[in-house]
């Protein structure tokens, strides 16, 4: 009875030696793989992490998100020179042309952003960067609302209709504060805020050296809609100033800087 104790104690101790070893071998050898792999995925977070920081540091407007670039292009052109156009990438430029635009603190109405975003066509990099053309077109209805107000001010030129077969019967309503209407016969804000002269003024003042846009015929610029082009990025500006700055600066700036010019 002792011996068969004995022996069952014996086998006991063999089997909890053999467990003891299989768990030391096991633990011995796991935590060196765990510890390999997760020492190499901490330094590829870690590089990923960094190469993230790296492009939120970069400004939205110098680069085209990776994540929106196709490993292919679909664009196939008979002349591979046509996709050769290069455009501004130096911010002390765009702040020249600003200050030439807008007056001597004309780079500082705008921040950087809204400054790339309102000189951006959406022809340029296929809009992956913004465009302005929502700018451009709050700035349009602040231009054509400035130069109303401005025709419906100036002194009335109009005498009313020739040869009325009614003159002897009737006598037309008049009051001092419509006659100013009268004006709108003579000359529309569409007259004034007209393409070549919009594009005449942003060549004058630097604005067509700095505007980012992508001519669809390089070797034809007029035809690619140069004018229009300008003149989208010269109310782009207009509405930037209104958003950043308010509908008076904004105002001022129309009549100061633009319809004063055009009108001359």
């Amino acid at each position: 009875m002792a011996s068969n104790t004995s022996r069952s104690t014996t086998r006991l101790a063999r089997q909890a030696i053999r467990s003891c070893s299989k768990q030391s071998t096991a633990s011995s050898y796991r935590p060196a793989v765990s510890f390999s792999t997760s020492t190499a995925r901490l330094t590829e977070n870690v590089e990923n992490v960094e190469q993230q920081q790296q492009q939120r540091q970069r400004p939205r407007w110098s680069y085209t998100p990776e994540r929106m670039k196709a490993p292919f292009s679909p664009h196939i052109t008979k002349d591979p020179s046509r996709r050769i156009w290069k455009v501004n990438s130096s911010p002390e430029k765009l702040d020249e042309a600003l200050q030439r635009f807008l007056g001597h603190e004309g780079s500082r109405m705008l921040s950087d952003e809204l400054k790339w975003l309102a000189v951006t066509h959406k022809s340029f990099d296929q809009g992956r960067r913004g465009f302005n053309d929502r700018l451009a077109f709050l700035g349009r209805q602040i231009c054509v609302f400035e130069c109303t107000q401005t025709i419906i001010s100036s002194p009335s030129s109009y005498k009313g209709p020739e040869n009325d077969p009614f003159a002897d019967r009737r006598e037309p309503f008049d009051d001092p504060a419509l006659r100013g209407i009268d004006n709108l016969f003579e000359i529309q804000p569409s007259d004034v805020f007209d393409y070549k002269k919009l594009a005449r003024l942003a060549i004058d003042t630097g604005l067509t050296e700095v505007v980012r846009w992508k001519p669809r015929m390089p070797d034809n610029i007029k035809g690619s809609g140069f004018d229009p082009i300008m003149a989208g990025a010269i109310y782009a500006i207009v509405g930037a100033i209104a958003l950043q700055r308010g509908g008076k600066i904004a105002s001022r700036i129309v009549r100061e800087r633009i319809m004063s010019k055009l009108r001359s």
